[in-house]
């Protein structure tokens, strides 16, 4: 009896006072394994809400609920086991949601209740849930291609692609589909950016399910290398120079580390994983690269020497996408030394353009990456102070072609002021 008294209250205790330990040994500088602090956690929720409750130690912090508010937030980081307890609790919803889908024989569920990301055991793989074609998102479709083709009369002597990269929520035959009413489908999408005649040229970018099983991560939102590469050999046809695409000469995986990414974040589940895979090529190009205004090289835009020699984070649920290829930037510069042409290409991009904006340089004198989420200024500003522009094109998934900051980015240059 009395051991487990012992030991009850000394859980009670860890409980109640764990959060205070942690925060007074983190305050104090003491190095704490990340699994013990809220550090791992801070991956699954997207990071840590910065929180100063003394900044609103006061009768108004008291009576609007800053100060409750920010005292949550540094409660918060200091709970120990936190991502242990966030895993722990979505296996215990998924435990049920599995259960019940004994009876019902769903093809794909919620990673845990209320999750907008699913998973799906007969692909080993997880999704997120489809859109709704509501009408707000219809017209801000159009609204969209509107501001793509004002821009692309606005600019007559480039020419102007747009390549909307698939994703889960729209591809042809997701199941998630079936889980919502009214999805707002890839086919749906293009119809409605091919509307009307535009200054602009449409590259269909649509893939079969299975297609999307090879070329796409199984647990984070972005396409692989394969996926990637097959959209590059489409955008080459419509650019001009599909008949001298680079030739592959074998594929590379990486065992280590293992890639739990977007998807496996957010629902909170660990069962599946993607390692990264990435294309040799015998004769590359070399470029010279500029990111934000500073010099780099191509070994900030590909880390592989690093992979090769065991080097990346470790933490389980890094963003291994971002760590390989590269995070975003605003806007990064490459400038094919060997080039035969003069050409130059500005590619306004989100994050699916990480891994393959370096296949499209090789085809042009000086390539412009810019990323309208991380560069304010508007396009018209841009090519009014980067003359020779050739080509121009749009590769982004859904959430970011259609979002505020890539509209801003094609209102006239006059409409910022």
């Amino acid at each position: 009896m009395k051991t487990r008294n012992i030991l009850l209250s000394g859980a009670l205790c860890l409980l109640f006072c764990g959060p205070a330990l942690i925060g007074l040994a983190s305050w104090g500088g003491v190095a704490l394994p990340s699994w013990l602090t809220a550090a791992d956690a801070a991956y699954l929720s997207g990071g840590i809400t910065e929180a100063d409750p003394a900044a609103h130690f006061s009768v108004e912090g008291f009576a609007s609920g800053e100060f409750q508010e920010a005292a949550e937030y540094a409660v918060g980081n200091c709970v120990p086991l936190k991502a242990t307890a966030l895993l722990a609790n979505a296996a215990v919803q998924r435990s049920a949601i599995e259960a019940s889908n004994v009876l019902f024989g769903w093809e794909c569920y919620p990673a845990f209740y209320g999750s907008a990301i699913v998973e799906m055991p007969s692909e080993g793989r997880l999704l997120e849930t489809a859109e709704k074609a509501t009408d707000n998102v219809r017209d801000t479709i159009s609204r969209v291609r509107d501001s793509l083709d004002a821009f692309g009369r606005r600019h007559p002597d480039q020419r102007i692609f747009v390549y909307l990269g698939p994703d889960s929520m729209n591809v042809e035959g997701s199941p998630t589909a079936n889980l919502v009413s009214n999805a707002l489908t890839y086919e749906g999408t293009e119809n409605l950016f091919e509307e009307h005649d535009g200054a602009f040229e449409w590259i269909g970018g649509n893939v079969t399910f299975d297609e999307f099983t090879r070329g796409w991560n199984k647990v984070d939102h972005h396409w692989n290398i394969l996926g990637a590469f097959q959209a590059y050999e489409r955008m080459a046809v419509a650019l001009g120079f599909g008949d001298d695409t680079l030739a592959p000469k074998g594929l590379v995986t990486y065992d280590d580390p293992p890639f739990c990414g977007t998807f496996a974040r957010r629902g909170l589940e660990t069962a599946y994983e993607d390692h990264i895979l990435d294309y040799e090529f015998a004769d590359f190009p070399k470029f010279s690269v500029t990111i934000d205004g500073a010099e780099g090289s191509m070994d900030s835009l590909v880390h592989h020497k690093n992979y090769e020699r065991g080097i990346w984070g470790p933490n389980a649920f890094t963003s291994r996408y971002a760590e390989y290829f590269h995070t975003d930037y605003g806007l990064i510069t490459l400038v094919n030394e060997e080039a035969d042409t003069d050409r130059n290409l500005l590619i306004v991009a989100d994050s699916y353009s990480n891994c393959m904006e370096r296949l499209l340089a090789a085809h042009y004198r000086t390539t412009y990456v810019l990323d309208p989420r991380h560069d304010r200024e508007t396009l018209d500003e841009f090519l009014a102070d980067h003359e020779g522009v050739s080509d121009i094109i749009f590769i982004m998934r859904s959430p970011n072609l259609l979002a505020q900051a890539t509209e801003q980015a094609l209102a006239p240059a006059s409409a910022q002021g």
